[in-house]
């Protein structure tokens, strides 16, 4: 399989199992880091990140990607994210894959349409 190949792989797994509701599928290394604009810290390890992604799944209506650009071992993926509460999201994620697995997430959106519905 190709470089470009395992990343679109690893990729679709991720989004996989968030609509899907399903952490387990999602490939991720041991020693994978996730950010984002909703973690005080970046979450590291396998474990931190797998319950992470099984707690944010739940809520998903759906996870579309809008378009992926893949370099070398790393992405670049637009994507459009919709809430059970109908709130829709824009964002761009990165991710680095190593060995067919997601070594590092970092996940970019507006966190202000999230905060407007909790109110």
């Amino acid at each position: 399989m190709s470089e470009r190949a395992t990343v679109e792989r690893a990729i679709g797994l991720y989004f996989e199992g968030m609509n899907g509701n399903d952490a387990a599928v999602v490939a991720l290394t041991d020693d994978v880091v996730f950010t984002g604009p909703m973690q005080p810290e970046p979450l590291t390890g396998e474990a931190a990140v797998r319950q992470h992604i099984s707690e944010i799944a739940p809520f998903v209506a759906r996870m579309d990607r809008k378009q992926t650009l893949i370099d070398g071992d790393q992405a670049a993926v637009v994507l459009e994210f919709e809430g059970l509460n109908g709130v829709v999201i824009e964002g761009v994620d990165l991710f680095r894959v190593r060995d067919g697995r997601i070594c590092f997430n970092q996940s970019f959106f507006d966190t202000r349409p999230l905060l407007a519905g909790a109110r």
